[in-house]
């Protein structure tokens, strides 16, 4: 079976390397040798064997697997998946599995294909599949969803011909998502509660990236004022809340327009400026190039 999806216009063979399922099992391909794949849990439960260790995981939940990686697994209660699959290759060209085994780009801090390969780093470096399995929040589930729909939308449906980089966006926003709510701000074991209010509010900032997010809604949702929210921030992150919201956003737009053709004011919605020009004067302050020179260089 090939797991990718084919354009179904007339006169146009295009292939974009992803391929989304819906299924109430685990499909007998969830091992293909040539894939990534992205498992959302949405109901039931599963227990899963690696190299002598066994791990039950419970809905909801998300099961990263690399092309390497073999999914051992027994279903002890009914379940319910959303599983998207693809190639690495289809976020930057140069992500081949044979330059990603040889670790080629873990070297390349600071730049935009690392911060591209940071993305798909926790699938690609983690060595036992154990280890890829996060537990989910309910609002995460849903937000996971959300984006998983988009994509699967976007590659069934072909509606116009921006549906190859459109459904690679929405790849790369689930991506982003996955790591800067779950796994760049996760919780040490021994969890302080200002580490817990931080994870939760960099995790609703992700959650609300496309949307307008101000101080007020983040201090009546979270009960905080703002000098403490402030404080939390600096402690945490070395900066306020807003220039880490800021941060998200650029560094999200900043992937979609070196990977994708989107046009730039769709760029800048979905990363929460629904003001294109606005979106074209912040990027430029914070990146010192304009969205159109950014995405040229």
């Amino acid at each position: 079976m090939r797991l990718c999806t084919e354009c179904h216009w007339d006169g146009w063979d295009r292939v974009v390397d992803i391929y989304p399922e819906r299924s109430d099992t685990l499909p007998a391909y969830i091992n293909d040798p040539d894939k990534y794949k992205l498992i959302i849990l949405e109901k039931g439960a599963i227990e899963i064997s690696s190299e002598g260790r066994t791990r039950v995981v419970k809905a909801p939940a998300l099961i990263g697997l690399s092309q390497k990686d073999v999914l051992e697994y027994r279903i002890l209660q009914g379940i319910k998946v959303c599983i998207l699959f693809f190639n690495p290759t289809v976020i930057r060209e140069e992500f081949t599995y044979e330059r990603i085994d040889a670790g080629e780009f873990n070297e390349a801090w600071g730049t935009s294909i690392y911060q591209d390969y940071f993305l798909i780093r926790y699938v690609s470096e983690t060595t036992n599949v154990c280890d890829h399995v996060i537990e989910l929040p309910l609002n995460g589930l849903k937000r996971l969803k959300e984006l998983f729909t988009a994509a699967e939308k976007e590659l069934h449906g072909q509606k116009d011909g921006f549906w190859p980089c459109r459904s690679r966006s929405y790849l790369i926003e689930i991506l982003f998502y996955i790591v800067y709510s779950f796994i760049e701000v996760a919780p040490d074991e021994n969890v302080s509660p200002e580490q817990d209010d931080f994870s939760a509010i960099t995790e609703y900032l992700n959650e609300h990236i496309d949307e307008q997010i101000s101080v007020d809604t983040i201090t009546k949702k979270f009960a905080i004022n703002k000098n403490k929210l402030n404080d939390l921030f600096m402690k945490q992150a070395s900066m306020t809340w807003h220039d880490y919201l800021l941060t998200l956003r650029i560094d999200l737009a900043k992937s979609m327009l070196i990977n994708t053709e989107l046009p730039i004011n769709e760029v800048a919605s979905r990363v929460g400026y629904p003001d294109a020009g606005y979106f074209a004067k912040i990027f430029k302050h914070v990146t010192g190039k304009t969205p159109s020179l950014y995405r040229g260089k």
